[in-house]
This record gives C-alpha cells, sequence and structure tokens, in this order.
C-alpha cells in the first residue's frame, strides 16, 4: 500500500510508499475514500472526459474551465449513481458501495479503455488528470462552495454520454430506451465540433426498443452539458413505474 499527496490544483506531489491507502491533500486526509479508491474513480473520470483537441472546439474562450467541469460533473454523477443504487440494493439486501463503483465495467466503459491506464503513467494530458484528481478531492473533502452551480446543474444525474451518442444515434442505448432533452441546447453540443462524423444536433429520440415503447416514451432525461458530455437523470415517466436507477 502507499499514500498519495496532493496539491490543492490535483498535482500528484509525493507517493509514500508503506503508508496507508490513503490520500492527502497536504497534510489533509481526504476521508471516506482510500488512496487507491480516490487514483481510481480518477482515473474513470479522465478516461471518461472529453480531450482538449474536442473541449477547444465545444467552448474555445475557456477549455479549461470547460475541462473541469466536465470532471466535477461526472463526479457527482458517479456519486449519486452509488447512492442511488446502493439504496435500492439494501432494499433487495445486497450491497453497492464506492468499490464497487470503480470496479463497475458495466456502469463505466472507461475502465478497460487505454486512457483509464493512461491516468496512471507520467505521459497523457496532466491537465485532465489534475482536474479529474481535483474533481474527486473537492467530492469528497466536501470543499463544494465553488462547485455548487455544477450540483445544481447535473440535477441528480445518475449517467452520461459524449460523442458516441451523436454518432451511433438512433442505434444507441439511450435512445432505444428513450430520452428526452431538458433543454433543446443540450442536443446542440457538437454542432461546432467538425471532426467526429454523425449528427451535429441531437433531438428528443422516443423509445426505440419496442418493448420499452410499450410502456413508456423516455426512460431518460437530459440535466446539463459539460465539455464533451450530456448528463442524464431518471426520466419522470420511468421513476412513476418504480426505475430509480
Amino acid at each position: 500500500m502507499a499514500s498519495y499527496v496532493y496539491d490543492a490544483n490535483g498535482k500528484l506531489l509525493d507517493v509514500q510508499q508503506y503508508g496507508p491507502d490513503a490520500a492527502f491533500l497536504g497534510e489533509s486526509p481526504v476521508p471516506i475514500i482510500s488512496g487507491t479508491q480516490l487514483r481510481q474513480y480518477a482515473a474513470i473520470i479522465y478516461a471518461e472526459g472529453g480531450h482538449m483537441g474536442l473541449i477547444r472546439q465545444i467552448n474555445p474562450a475557456n477549455p479549461l474551465g470547460e475541462m473541469f467541469r466536465e470532471c466535477v460533473a461526472i463526479a457527482i454523477t458517479m456519486y449519486n449513481y452509488t447512492r442511488a443504487k446502493g439504496t435500492a440494493f439494501h432494499r433487495a439486501g445486497k450491497v453497492y458501495g464506492l468499490q464497487d463503483l470503480v470496479q463497475d465495467v458495466s456502469y463505466v466503459h472507461g475502465l478497460t479503455s487505454a486512457g483509464y491506464q493512461d491516468y496512471f503513467g507520467t505521459g497523457g494530458d496532466e491537465d485532465r488528470r489534475q482536474a479529474a484528481t481535483r474533481a474527486v478531492m473537492k467530492l469528497f473533502l466536501r470543499d463544494l462552495n465553488d462547485i455548487r452551480d455544477i450540483i445544481r446543474d447535473v440535477n441528480g444525474a445518475l449517467y452520461w454520454d459524449g460523442n458516441d451518442l451523436f454518432r451511433r444515434f438512433p442505434n444507441h442505448y439511450r435512445a432505444k430506451m428513450g430520452f428526452e432533452l431538458g433543454a433543446p441546447q443540450h442536443g446542440r453540443l457538437y454542432q461546432n465540433v467538425k471532426d467526429i462524423p454523425g449528427l451535429q444536433l441531437l433531438p428528443s429520440c422516443p423509445a426505440q426498443d419496442p418493448n420499452v415503447a410499450a410502456k413508456r416514451q423516455y426512460t431518460f432525461l437530459s440535466t446539463t452539458t459539460a465539455g464533451g458530455s450530456i448528463f442524464f437523470k431518471i426520466h419522470p415517466q420511468a421513476e412513476a413505474q418504480g426505475i430509480s436507477w
């Protein structure tokens, strides 16, 4: 085991071999989450977040700020998902917690990507690595004052999708289950992105799967966008049918 020491920007300052499995902001331990889990959590965000070339096209005025916003939004969304699924599992006499989240390949496909491993190396995108790490630390340190607007905008989202939703629409899972855009601008996220094939303007999409369509129009409702991602919560139609995660 080892202890990992970071600065307030998420930069790794020191690895203390044979220390407790913990993460520290300076001398202050990050509570609840172990050092290994924090790094796994941040690596997922790193793998799932948009690269700088994409984000510059989406928000050329402030790409670093947009990158951090996306990292925070993904961190919050993962936390929301853990709580929602953990509550449902508890009712069924089972357990789903933080350790399950950081190993859940059915939820975070980035776990199997090269980007996930890239986080642990010395190359890659250091800005994105620090932004992802900082987002996780702020969440577990409850240092929320300057990210409350992101928490508000995420608005209970449990999922996110990036350019694959635009590229694969209407064959994407979210379209098969049905999604409604909470605001038209959510579907315009990629309107200035020229190097990704597929739709650049995304509409709301009633369920394409006939089995789902027989029950409801929509399973998901978008809440916000950040970086290259659209964030989704469970639609009221699905909630009314007992779907919570």
